[in-house]
C-alpha cells in the first residue's frame, strides 16, 4: 500500500497517468514501478487496440494537447517548466515576459493554460500556480528544444535571488512571520535555483 500510495503521488493523482501505471503492475512490483517514475514519459505506455491513440502513453496525450495550443501559449507553457511546486503570478509575469511575450499578456496565457487542464490553480490568500510533475517534465523538454532553457532558468535563478534578498532585512523584524511562510511557499523553487547555480 505505502509503494502504490507512492506512485499516486509521483504522478500527481493523474488519472490517465494512474491508469497506465496500474498497466505495468504484472510487469513490475509498485515499488520497482515507483524507483522508474523519475522519468513517467518513458514508462507509462501501454498498446491497445480500443484506446485512441493519444490515451496510448502518456506522451502521446501531452503532444495532443501541446498541438492544440496557440505558438504563444507553447511558448508560455514551456517557460513555466522553471518552477518546480507552485508559483505566484508576479514570478509568472517577471520570468516568462519577454522576447515575444509582453508582461500582460501572462495573466491572459496562464488564463487559457489553465482553461486547457495544464495548469494548476491552488491557494486561499494567494493564488498559486503548478504544472503537475509529468507535465513540468514534458514542458521542461520543450524548453530545451527552443533553445530557452538557460536564460530561462537564469531568469528563474535571478527572481529567486531577488525575492530572498528582500527578505534579509525582515528577518528579524516585525514582518519574519510573513516573510517565513512566504519563503517556505517556494521552498520547492529556490532549491532549484541553488541546484542551477551550482552547475550553472
Amino acid at each position: 500500500a505505502p509503494d502504490v500510495a507512492e506512485i499516486c503521488v509521483q504522478l500527481d493523482g493523474i488519472p490517465l497517468a494512474i491508469e497506465l501505471a496500474a498497466a505495468r503492475v504484472p510487469l513490475l512490483t509498485p515499488r520497482e514501478l515507483s524507483t522508474r517514475l523519475a522519468e513517467p514519459l518513458q514508462v507509462l505506455t501501454r498498446n491497445s487496440r480500443i484506446a485512441p491513440a493519444r490515451h496510448q502513453t502518456l506522451r502521446a496525450t501531452l503532444d495532443w494537447s501541446y498541438e492544440l495550443l496557440s505558438v504563444t501559449e507553447q511558448q508560455v507553457f514551456a517557460r513555466f517548466s522553471v518552477f518546480v511546486g507552485t508559483w505566484p503570478l508576479e514570478a509568472a509575469e517577471a520570468i516568462c515576459s519577454g522576447d515575444g511575450i509582453a508582461r500582460e499578456q501572462v495573466l491572459d496565457l496562464l488564463g487559457q493554460l489553465v482553461d486547457k487542464s495544464l495548469v494548476t490553480v491552488s491557494g486561499d490568500d494567494t493564488t498559486r500556480y503548478r504544472l503537475l510533475e509529468p507535465v513540468r517534465q514534458y514542458a521542461a523538454e520543450w524548453l530545451n528544444k527552443t533553445g530557452d532553457a538557460v536564460p530561462m532558468r537564469d531568469r528563474h535563478r535571478g527572481w529567486c535571488l531577488r525575492l530572498v534578498e528582500q527578505a534579509e532585512p525582515e528577518w528579524f523584524g516585525p514582518g519574519q512571520t510573513t516573510w517565513l511562510q512566504r519563503l517556505e511557499q517556494e521552498h520547492d523553487n529556490l532549491r532549484a535555483a541553488l541546484a542551477w547555480s551550482s552547475t550553472n
